[in-house]
């Protein structure tokens, strides 16, 4: 059986308490990385990572997804810097471009040229960090004289990006030091994503040794295999729908795991119409987008994404599951197997 190199636990969006409370737990039972998110209008990440960063002494604590629309790029790297201080250096920064309905139809900011944007914040936080003063000339981004009036904890920033789609994947194998793929990540899509990455990374002449692969995966676990599986369908149902609901029917993470344009539209058009659409979730939709039953069945599930050159695997909260018992379950039974 495939091993990886550490685990890693995501959360997203229970009280602060409830992080706080979850973080020191994961620390406590061997898990190396602990993941907040930051989508607009939820709560801000990097005050939620401050606070986990100063209730922890050892573990990794990384924002994902934080995008260049909603914070200038030059905002991302001071906050990242700020936040890697108080956590000594543990502080993991994952980029994405967020989604268009989110900027552009909620937020009403322009959403230029994602795939650029993401590349050239990565850029402009490695020059903030490298501590001389710079000018920056980008598509999208200028800076003149940047530097920080601090003096950072590393001459480096770890930044992973959280992308979907085979260029920005292929972005990552070029300049990050990480990958973090979507829930809803399948194990065809894994290895298409695994792929894209590599692929990138051969075009710079990048080794991968270190660089980690890490992947939000929703797990839901009990001893009653039907009930574990049921509690996920809501979960489930929403997510297969939202890219179809905003027209995109034909994203990989959606067609590799066998959810066609005819299927993706009726989910998308159920949930636009108000209507969650939890009994068209099969069970092989379970079985591609989660690892969810008895702790058997999701040992077979993990087994299947790790095969795919998975090294983090982060267990990723669903709603109607106790985040704590997820950990402590994904301590007790998967752990032991895959370390």
């Amino acid at each position: 059986m495939g091993k990886v190199k550490e685990f890693g636990v995501g959360l997203e969006n229970p009280d602060v308490k409830t992080f706080i409370r979850c973080a020191r737990l994961s620390e406590d039972l061997g898990f190396r990385t602990f993941w907040l998110p930051e989508d607009p209008l939820f709560r801000g990440g990097f005050s939620l990572a401050s606070a986990v960063a100063a209730t922890t002494t050892s573990i990794r604590i990384g924002l994902g997804i934080i995008n260049s629309y909603t914070r200038h790029p030059a905002l991302i790297a001071m906050e990242l810097a700020a936040l890697d201080e108080v956590a000594e250096g543990r502080a993991i920064l994952a980029l994405g471009a967020s989604v268009k309905a989110h900027i552009e139809g909620q937020l009403n900011i322009p959403y230029t040229k994602p795939g650029t944007a993401v590349r050239e914040t990565v850029e402009i936080i490695r020059e903030f960090y490298r501590g001389e003063p710079f000018n920056y000339d980008g598509r999208l981004f200028k800076i003149r004289g940047g530097k920080f009036n601090f003096q950072p904890t590393r001459s480096t920033a770890n930044i992973h990006l959280g992308v979907l789609g085979p260029k920005n994947l292929q972005l990552a194998g070029e300049v990050a030091d990480g990958v973090l793929l979507s829930v809803m990540t399948s194990p065809a899509y894994a290895k298409y994503a695994i792929d894209n990455v590599k692929q990138g990374a051969a075009s710079k002449g990048r080794s991968l040794d270190s660089f980690e692969m890490g992947a939000y995966l929703l797990i839901s676990m009990s001893d009653d295999d039907r009930s574990a599986r049921e509690r996920i369908k809501p979960y489930l149902a929403t997510m297969i729908a939202l890219l179809p609901m905003h027209g995109i029917v034909d994203h990989p993470i959606l067609t590799l795991a066998g959810i066609t344009p005819d299927i993706g539209r009726r989910f998308g058009e159920s949930l636009a119409a108000g209507k969650l659409p939890v009994e068209m979730v099969e069970d092989w939709m379970i079985d591609e987008f989660a690892i969810a039953g008895s702790p058997a069945r999701c040992k077979e599930g993990l087994a299947k994404i790790i095969e795919t050159g998975v090294t983090h695997p982060i267990c990723f909260e669903i709603a109607g599951a106790d985040p704590e018992k997820t950990i402590r379950d994904v301590h007790l039974h998967l752990m032991p197997e895959f370390l």
